[in-house]
């Protein structure tokens, strides 16, 4: 519903109004006009009922009397609406009191609070300001539910933080401004260019250093041994996994290859990022990917760690009393094909994954999981090859033994 703004003063007085309702009235507590006049007059504002009355017909506020009755306009709000001010009403048609329902309600903002705060991407700054104005934009209060804010004193990803100015108003996410161009190019059809960068430790200091073709590249490396480390990709999709963003896209090496299709990359390990010069990307048609990429959700569900490989259908045993581990990373998106007698020990369960990823995920839990034989047997089965992987990572325990 759109909102006539009657003067600066008045608009003023909707914002008092808005804040006093939000912090003084609930649903189960509407507050009535006189109380609402009270807080205004503490706040230095002298106003009658009929400012109330003209809030509330400003803002479409809407009248009900039973609690069934504002079940029913709950359902029809539409999904847009930043605010619905209620009116309760009582039996002989007499205000009771007035209340609002916002969009996003406390536990839905507290979420998004805590995915920022806890971000993998994030700088501590960047999550700060971005929590203070997701906060800001939701028109909330921090409240004592959210100190434990003031206890995040450092991010997982942390370098960069000592080039920001915090005391800016509005700090822009490198790496999501980063995600932002990508998906711009991939729009456009352009490819990309970026170094792609590796943690170093140096002067008890993590940095972020490119790596080239043969190695890192160090900031103190002299200038004229220095070589251009830049990568020229043709970007398919982005994709948000594990908490990070990974671009998925075609370099020349992989454009010449008849096996690999694609690369990953993950964005905030990239510096520099540029649109290449003169250069137009290749399809993910032209590449054979249009098809593997169609469906994001199946393909992270293939691919339970941010690795390239085939795709194939691989049968496991999973403890029964960790079958929530199963749902957990595939959804519903696997097969149950046998199990013991009682249900109670132990499935056997097919699932389609990217072997080189999935190495990763049985090693995690390699405790309640065990891969069994389906197809290739032998030295060349991926059972074999998990045996062969967990037996090179005993003897680094067993060495201290010996």
């Amino acid at each position: 519903m759109s909102r006539a703004e009657t003067g600066f003063g008045e608009h003023y007085v909707d914002d008092i109004i808005r804040d006093i309702l939000r912090e003084d009235a609930s649903r189960e507590k509407p507050i009535g006009q006189s109380d609402i006049i009270k807080l205004l007059d503490e706040r230095g504002i002298t106003r009658t009922r009929t400012v109330i009355k003209g809030f509330a017909d400003r803002m479409g506020a809407r009248e009900y009397v039973t609690e069934e009755e504002c079940n029913a306009i709950i359902k029809e709000c539409r999904i847009n609406e930043r605010e619905i001010i209620f009116i309760k009403k009582g039996e002989e048609g007499r205000t009771i009191g007035y209340w609002m329902m916002e969009t996003i309600s406390d536990s839905e903002w507290m979420f998004l609070m805590d995915s920022v705060l806890y971000s993998k991407i994030l700088t501590k700054k960047e999550a700060d300001n971005l929590a203070k104005r997701i906060t800001f934009l939701a028109g909330k209060s921090f409240s004592e539910l959210t100190q434990y804010r003031h206890r995040m004193d450092n991010q997982p990803y942390i370098v960069g933080d000592e080039d920001i100015d915090e005391k800016v108003g509005h700090i822009d996410s490198r790496v999501l401004n980063y995600v932002h161009f990508i998906r711009e190019a991939i729009k456009d059809g352009k490819k990309v260019k970026f170094n792609l960068c590796v943690y170093d430790y140096c002067n008890q200091k993590v940095r972020l250093v490119p790596y080239g073709k043969h190695g890192k590249v160090l900031p103190e490396t002299p200038a004229r041994y220095k070589e251009d480390v830049h990568r020229i990709v043709s970007p398919f999709e982005v994709i948000f996994s594990n908490g990070r963003y990974y671009m998925l896209g075609a370099d020349l090496e992989t454009e010449r290859s008849a096996d690999l299709k694609y690369k990953l990359y993950r964005i905030d390990l990239m510096d520099d990022l540029s649109l290449a010069p003169r250069t137009t990307a290749i399809t993910k048609k032209k590449a054979g990917v249009e098809e593997e990429l169609a469906n994001l959700y199946k393909y992270r569900m293939e691919n339970p760690y941010m690795f390239t490989g085939q795709v194939e259908r691989v049968r496991i045993r999973v403890d029964a009393d960790q079958f929530t581990q199963i749902v957990d990373w595939f959804s519903d998106d696997f097969r149950v094909v046998g199990f013991d007698a009682d249900e109670d020990s132990y499935y056997d369960i097919e699932v389609r994954v990217n072997l080189n990823s999935f190495t990763f995920w049985v090693l995690q839990y390699s405790g309640c999981v065990e891969v069994l034989d389906t197809g290739k047997k032998g030295d060349n089965s991926y059972r074999n090859h998990i045996k062969e992987t967990l037996r090179k990572a005993l003897e680094k325990y067993e060495e201290d033994e010996q």
